[in-house]
């Protein structure tokens, strides 16, 4: 008779729930830890110093593969923040307040020119500067909404980066978009690559998210004010849109952004409770945040810091220098011009996404490109966070 053992085979790595908690736990523990001995250091820098330390470039506690397995937990929590700002941008409003825009547009323009000039100094090529540039425009909307969620920031100040944030990613997005295309010219692809791919992106990402609004007004309306049946319906409609984007290759970031907006900006009824994310966005925001260090590269680093430096010194020269320029017709003075420039510090953790692309069509010039973003986002996405605290505590807008 053949005995069977009854004790399980032992794996080779770590399972999705299993990793999904480890990443949880070490988060938590991490930030505790880090912030009794740093308490003005935000918990978004400790959760990336904490997946930095167990991810692939350290201890490799989580490997590549492994993160690769839980990325549908990060897909929804970015669905999450972009749906939120979403909801907090105004358009209409935006479009009477000119001033704002305008600095938001001037920003964005100068601060592409500017990075480009700067890359293409350092050696690197016009298309791969061009693109890296594009992504410099984008602030981090994920850091952004919360560090404003976590010091209680409300004013002028805060009202103002959260747009500014919107108008970057979005140009950021076509212009990357446009870069793309240029891609494809270079690698010779057929016509429809270069003139049509950039406009599938756009356009059918934007319909996405449109689409999505409207279904989310007509359930809401037959719902009635029932906050909980709401509050479940716009989370399997944020899960459905990011699912939707990725099997029709669309771009999740601007369907989600495209959907909040509309959704607050179409519903003449106000048939949509808003709805209160705060009880779910702890939870993905400490998955979001420790799986960005986690996927942090220090190797790059060591071979790409001059430029990476010189990146970030003109990134947010210009951000301040902009925006106090601008203050006056902000309605601000120069000191909170200055501090809205400190505060869009953050790099946009969307750029691995929007990298990813490039790397899927054409390997050899994605990581390239994907090198130079990531090196860049390791010293952004731990002092960026600090940055914005910073800005929004001594604009006196912070509530904590």
């Amino acid at each position: 008779m053949t005995s069977h053992s009854f004790f399980p085979t032992m794996p080779h790595a770590l399972n999705v729930l299993t990793a999904t908690g480890l990443i949880l736990i070490a988060g938590v523990l991490g930030a505790h830890f880090l912030r009794r001995f740093f308490p003005q250091i935000p918990a978004i820098t400790c959760y990336v110093l904490t997946g930095l330390l167990i991810g692939p470039s350290v201890l490799n506690l989580i490997d590549a593969a492994m993160l690769e397995e839980i990325s549908i937990m990060v897909d929804l929590a970015l669905g999450l923040v972009l749906f939120e700002l979403g909801r907090r941008v105004d358009y209409k409003w935006l479009l009477r307040e000119r001033g704002l825009l305008i600095t938001g547009i001037l920003l964005s323009l100068v601060t592409f020119f500017a990075l480009f000039l700067l890359l293409t100094q350092f050696g690197v090529s016009k298309l791969v500067a061009s693109m890296v540039a594009a992504l410099g425009m984008a602030t981090s909307p994920a850091v952004i909404l919360n560090v404003v969620r976590e010091v209680k920031a409300e004013g002028q100040l805060t009202e103002r980066m959260l747009n500014i944030v919107v108008i970057g990613n979005a140009l950021a997005f076509i212009i990357f978009s446009m870069g793309l295309a240029a891609v494809h010219v270079e690698y010779s692809a057929g016509w429809e690559s270069y003139i049509l791919h950039p406009l599938y992106l756009l356009l059918g990402s934007a319909a996405l998210g449109w689409i999505i609004s409207r279904l989310l007004v007509w359930i809401g309306q037959w719902l009635g004010r029932d906050s909980q049946a709401q509050l479940i319906l716009v989370l399997a409609l944020i899960a459905a849109t990011v699912g939707i984007s990725v099997m029709f290759n669309l771009s999740a970031l601007i369907a989600l952004l495209v959907f909040g907006i509309a959704s607050r900006s179409y519903d003449a009824r106000h048939a949509i409770v808003e709805p209160d994310l705060s009880q779910f966005s702890g939870l993905f925001y400490v998955a979001l945040f420790v799986f960005a260090g986690a996927k942090l590269e220090l190797s790059h680093l060591l071979t790409l810091w001059p430029a990476v430096l010189a990146f970030i010194a003109l990134r947010l020269a210009i951000a301040m220098t902009t925006t106090t320029a601008m203050a006056r017709i902000n309605g601000v003075t120069l000191r909170k011009g200055a501090l809205l420039g400190i505060g869009l510090m953050p790099l946009s953790g969307f750029n691995i996404i929007m990298v990813q692309h490039a790397v899927g069509y054409y390997p050899q010039f994605g990581s390239q490109l994907a090198a130079l973003v990531v090196s860049i986002l390791v010293i952004l996405e731990i002092i960026g966070p600090v940055c914005t605290r910073y800005a929004l505590v001594a604009s006196g807008e912070a509530k904590q």
